[in-house]
């Protein structure tokens, strides 16, 4: 058994990707991020052999609600606790880490992440005590261990733009032997939603094989139709 938890947040305005709301107004960069969390739960659902866990925000009884929904009883549902992000991941790990059960945490700000890229993951981890997927504006968009080792996640400054260092520096400290995989990028500007909506076409030109993601197009062409005007 393997276990992969996805770390959501409620899709409400002015809660989830602020930096793009600022610049595409807050009811719209909702409306992507609820997007990016319809189109990826159909790519966690294409995965086999994986239990998958909704590790959720904020603690409250609508936003539980809104993903048992979205869920459709496909996943499981895990509260995430109200402190850093180090300690989110490090006390997801611990619950549901044991001997036998790797665990993989993603995050959803990610909607073209293919899911050979998680299978990757979880067969790094049959080698490797720790698997990390670099992100290109410095962190990661994926991080899994086969055993624990907790102290990857201290002492990290999650708001500086080299995460990823920090973390690699703490994982040689404890020894610990890593996977990589091949460098992904998260959605989180106007760039970023212009280089989303470049790459979606260019994979639709090149005849590659991908998810759909026909709810994070349809809300491009809202996104790029009051751009033009």
């Amino acid at each position: 058994m393997a276990t992969l938890g996805v770390f959501v947040k409620e899709p409400l305005p002015g809660k989830v990707k602020t930096r793009l709301g600022k610049q595409i107004g807050e009811e719209l960069s909702a409306q992507l991020y609820e997007a990016f969390l319809a189109d990826f739960t159909e790519t966690v659902n294409s995965l086999s052999k994986i239990e998958s866990v909704f590790a959720y925000a904020p603690s409250t009884p609508n936003a539980q609600q809104y993903f048992q929904n979205l869920s459709n009883g496909n996943q499981v549902l895990w509260q995430q606790p109200e402190t850093d992000l180090g300690s989110r991941m490090g006390q997801f790990f611990k619950h549901y880490l044991t001997p036998g059960n790797p665990v993989v945490i993603v995050g959803s700000d990610s909607p073209t992440l293919p899911a050979r890229l998680v299978e990757e993951a979880f067969e790094l981890l049959k080698e490797n005590d720790v698997v990390i997927g670099p992100a290109v504006d410095g962190g990661y968009y994926l991080v899994g261990q086969s055993k624990p080792v907790s102290e990857m996640f201290e002492g990290i400054n999650w708001s500086e733009p080299n995460v990823l260092q920090q973390t690699i520096e703490r994982l040689r400290e404890t020894k610990s032997s890593v996977g990589l995989l091949t460098p992904w990028y998260d959605i989180d500007s106007l760039e970023d939603v212009m280089f989303l909506r470049g790459h979606l076409n260019a994979l639709e030109l090149s005849g590659t094989e991908v998810e759909q993601l026909l709810h994070t197009k349809k809300v491009l062409e809202i996104i790029f139709s009051q751009e033009a005007r």
